[in-house]
């Protein structure tokens, strides 16, 4: 099958994530530029949705409709609520900050997966790395709101891009470790 592509942006300052659908509309992040922006596939118009998003990555909807994206630069998890605020879901382990988020994926039972690497660029330069593990972590909502967060993986160096599968019964997981004498991968952890 052959595809044609059609350019629908073009940034000056690189970078744009986080593809995820409405139903209506596609939003994606303009990490550098901390904006998430809209398209609309019957007009052709992009636009600025949100600003100040802090170097949010990945982007994903809950069964809600809710919009929750890995924002780097506050290194946190956030929720984008239709008043403009970004709520902090989650933005610690164990006491410590949490690294870089930086793709997500939400499961069923509201489950929030994520990555959570260390990226450099995403984040203040004088910000200092606290945890001791590059991992996936999962946030757990409570009924009071808030999430408990549980480290899932023991093994990823530095994982980036995520997905639960259809039947709830896999996590993919993109490891993307920057070594040049190591390779990719793409896992499954059942």
């Amino acid at each position: 099958m052959a595809w044609k592509f059609e350019l629908l942006a073009r940034y000056p300052v690189p970078l744009t994530e986080g593809p995820v659908w409405d139903g209506e509309f596609m939003y994606f992040t303009h990490i550098q530029a901390h904006r998430i922006m809209r398209f609309d596939p019957k007009s052709g118009a992009i636009s600025e949705w949100r600003t100040g998003t802090h170097f949010t990555n990945g982007l994903a909807f809950d069964l809600k409709g809710r919009l929750f994206g890995c924002s780097s630069g506050a290194r946190a998890i956030v929720r984008f609520d239709p008043d403009g605020k970004m709520v902090t879901v989650a933005d610690r382990l164990d006491g410590k900050r949490l690294n870089t988020p930086n793709d997500l994926a939400i499961d069923r039972k509201g489950r929030i997966w994520f990555t959570n690497p260390w990226n450099e660029g995403n984040v203040a330069k004088d910000a200092k790395e606290e945890l001791d593990h590059r991992a996936v972590l999962r946030a757990d909502p409570q009924p009071d709101g808030s999430c408990t967060l549980t480290r899932v993986t023991f093994d990823t160096i530095q994982p980036n891009g995520i997905l639960v599968s259809q039947d709830q019964r896999t996590l993919y997981v993109a490891e993307s470790n920057y070594d040049a004498s190591k390779l990719r991968e793409l896992r499954a952890y059942p």
